[in-house]
């Protein structure tokens, strides 16, 4: 099962650097309808075909309870070989979104969370990272300002985009809140441009 290179007409969103967050939100509504199972591969990982096994004595004498192992390749049924397609499906749309620099950076990479994994990890950096980052937009939230001579749309945009990077990186403000804030950010004469309007 090879992966589309588009999706009810859709092509693979291009990878872009410039706007890392637009991408990967366009990538995994892309994924999703692909394939509603590649989520879950970004999330756990690649499907591993698993089988029971009983309570056995291990050489050393020491008991082995029963539980689950890896099947074995030849045991694989025709399910578990679908399912384990699923995981190149998804590396050949992640491959095929790169750009020459980040297929460079993907060349090693094992899996489709793998490739992921990486491609998130080069972007956004690594956890704490993520946190300075957070605490800047937060800050910048905190801070927003009109400018003098910008127009009602111009503020508005701006603020919008802030609202949006805030909430990729999991913050949100209520509506009512962020709606007050944005009225408080405008001069006195066009907050009540934007009451009458």
């Amino acid at each position: 099962m090879s992966a589309p290179k588009t999706t009810a007409g859709i092509k693979v969103p291009p990878f872009t650097r410039d706007d890392f967050g637009l991408w990967k939100m366009k990538m995994l509504l892309f994924i999703k309808a692909s394939n509603p199972l590649y989520i879950g591969i970004l999330e756990n990982g690649s499907f591993v075909p698993m089988k029971p096994v009983s309570e056995s004595t291990a050489p050393d004498g020491s008991r082995i309870p029963s539980g689950t192992q890896p099947k074995d390749i030849s045991e694989f049924t025709d399910s578990d070989k679908e399912l384990i397609r699923l995981d190149t499906g998804l590396m050949l749309i992640l491959a095929d979104s790169a750009d020459k620099e980040m297929s460079y950076q993907l060349m090693n990479c094992t899996s489709g969370k793998h490739m992921w994994d990486t491609i998130n990890l080069i972007m956004e950096g690594t956890e704490d990272v993520q946190e300075n980052i957070l605490d800047i937009l937060t800050s910048q939230y905190e801070a927003f300002r009109s400018l003098p001579g910008e127009s009602i749309t111009q503020v508005f945009e701006k603020y919008t985009k802030l609202l949006n990077e805030l909430a990729m990186k999991g913050k949100t403000y209520p509506l009512r809140e962020s709606n007050r804030k944005f009225m408080m950010t405008l001069p006195p004469s066009c907050r009540t441009q934007v009451i009458i309007h």
